[in-house]
């Protein structure tokens, strides 16, 4: 059975995971043997991957022997819809509520790594234009800053303390779990995998960055756009030489995920 593809290559309606609510899932087989259970989970992730199943059995009985038997269970989780496929709903609703979230989210990215491209040339130009009378007042801010952070690291009887970074955080993005699963699966999509591990911290890095711009606490957006960031990259480079084509880490290190001429 074949993943379905779009126009890119690339497979239609995929996240890095598939969303996944263990208690439904429980109660909605209860009474069920766990060879049952398992085949249920391999139709649901056949399913979340290939953007639907086909509608002949026997082609899916080919996925696991426990299929087959199961089959009287599963039959119902996956009726033929409109378009031919078999299809649960309660996944479909979750894949098109993803899809509409994520790209909310990846327009306000877009939006977001546009304007931070714009204030950084700004910034440049004003920098090369800024009189030494205020550079000498930015120093003294600067200075005066430093000092009294310096200060916060000494506790009430003298000694020398590290301030929580954990309190009062402005960015509690720094802090959420990017799933490691997820990072991989954006590491496959690259169409030069070369010095996995320098590329896989910046994978890191970036989507926390990417979570700032579009303010969201959790990963899932900022995943999917830096997935659709990769694809753009492999589309355009689908005819280059290998040698050509630039190292993860280093496309990366240079944050083209937020370059605007990446988006095409």
């Amino acid at each position: 059975m074949s993943v379905a593809k779009d126009g890119n290559g690339t497979a239609k309606g995929r996240a890095p995971w598939m969303p996944f609510w263990g208690t439904d899932f429980m109660a909605a087989t209860l009474g069920w043997s766990a060879s049952e259970r398992g085949a249920y989970m391999i139709l649901l992730w056949a399913s979340w991957e290939g953007d639907g199943l086909p509608a002949e059995p026997e082609r899916l009985f080919r996925l696991d022997p426990d299929i087959r038997q199961a089959w009287h269970l599963l039959e119902d989780k996956f009726p033929v819809v409109a378009d031919g496929k078999r299809r649960n709903a309660r996944q479909e609703r979750e894949r098109n509520e993803m899809r509409e979230l994520g790209k909310r989210n990846a327009d306000k990215a877009r939006k977001a790594a546009s304007a931070r491209w714009d204030a950084s040339s700004n910034a440049t130009s004003n920098a090369h234009a800024m009189p030494d009378r205020c550079q000498t007042q930015t120093q003294a801010q600067s200075q005066s800053l430093s000092e009294t952070e310096a200060l916060e690291t000494i506790s009430l009887n003298g000694s020398a303390v590290e301030p929580d970074s954990s309190v009062n955080d402005p960015k509690p993005n720094r802090r959420a779990t990017i799933p490691q699963a997820a990072l991989d699966a954006l590491w496959l999509k690259f169409p030069r995998k070369v010095g996995k591990k320098k590329a896989m911290a910046l994978l890191d890095k970036g989507v926390r960055e990417i979570m700032e711009d579009i303010e969201h606490d959790e990963p899932t957006d900022a995943l999917i756009y830096m997935g659709e960031r990769i694809d753009a990259l492999a589309h355009k480079h689908r005819t280059t030489d290998p040698k050509f084509i630039p190292h993860p880490a280093t496309w990366l290190s240079q944050g083209r995920y937020l370059d605007p001429e990446e988006t095409a």
